[in-house]
């Protein structure tokens, strides 16, 4: 449980903003052994937005009237567990293409390859191998 020594509201937030921040500031603490400072310190390093895709914002801990569509969530490495050790930062967490599930369909080995694509484009090599007459065996296997 979040009690005062932990945080306390910013001078005029609203009560049921600062009851939202209460509960996730007590499941954060509960989870990973984040305090609201702590929380606070990462959203503000990072600008108020999702460290991968850095467009979703999460809402300002110190908003009085606690704007914004949702918080960012504290995304952790599932192997080392639910322990502030393991909190890797904030993500966006908003449906099915937020970040945080994204990372959490991909192991590191394919979070590696997904770089290696886009940045590598390996259809056009394939495709230039087919342009200048290779063979099925000669292609097979190429864009790895």
């Amino acid at each position: 449980m979040i009690t005062a020594e932990l945080w306390t509201p910013p001078a005029g937030m609203l009560a049921p903003v600062a009851r939202e921040w209460r509960t996730f500031y007590s499941h954060i603490l509960d989870t990973y052994g984040m305090t609201p400072v702590q929380y606070r310190a990462l959203y503000l390093a990072q600008l108020g937005r999702c460290y991968i895709c850095q467009k979703a914002r999460g809402k300002h801990p110190d908003d009085p009237k606690g704007s914004g569509p949702r918080r960012l969530g504290v995304d952790h490495n599932h192997v080392l567990g639910s322990q502030i050790r393991a909190v890797r930062g904030l993500l966006c967490t908003t449906g099915d293409h937020s970040c945080n599930r994204i990372i959490g369909w991909l192991d590191y080995a394919a979070l590696n390859r997904a770089v290696a694509y886009v940045e590598e484009m390996p259809a056009q090599a394939v495709l230039s191998l087919l342009a200048d007459g290779a063979s099925d065996a000669t292609i097979q296997g190429s864009a790895y």
